[in-house]
């Protein structure tokens, strides 16, 4: 479980962006909950977002890795929507996201099922540049 718990944090945010952000070093902060955890699980990461990448962010949402399949949704200027599907994790759901250009905040909800038991996954995901690449 906590493997799939990485898995949509470290997926939720690249998900999430879809007009152009400025590219740079960004921060993000997730907040997942579910019954199947005794608490909220908090997690900071910070990514070097490329041009290329800022650009057309389709070319790295698909950083979800694992057996998961990202299928972009509807983009507008400061919104984007998107489904995913992990059938190895028996994990479904729906994202979106708002951004600004140095700014995003948004939420994943998976639906899925352990041991016999149906749950949900909610990770609300908060991001901003910090400033250039490091390194």
């Amino acid at each position: 479980m906590k493997r799939l718990l990485l898995l949509v944090l470290t997926m939720a945010p690249g998900a999430a962006i879809a007009a152009e952000i400025e590219p740079g070093e960004w921060e993000f902060t997730s907040v997942s909950t579910s019954r199947l955890f005794p608490g909220p699980q908090n997690a900071t990461f910070r990514r070097c977002i490329k041009k290329e990448e800022a650009a057309n962010p389709d070319r790295w949402m698909s950083d979800a890795g694992q057996d998961c399949k990202l299928t972009p949704g509807a983009k507008t200027e400061n919104s984007y929507s998107w489904t995913m599907e992990c059938p190895k994790a028996n994990m479904r759901g729906t994202g979106s996201a708002r951004m600004a250009r140095a700014t995003m905040e948004g939420e994943t909800i998976m639906n899925g099922e352990v041991q016999g038991q149906k749950f949900e996954l909610r990770t609300k995901v908060t991001g901003k540049r910090l400033g250039p690449c490091k390194g």
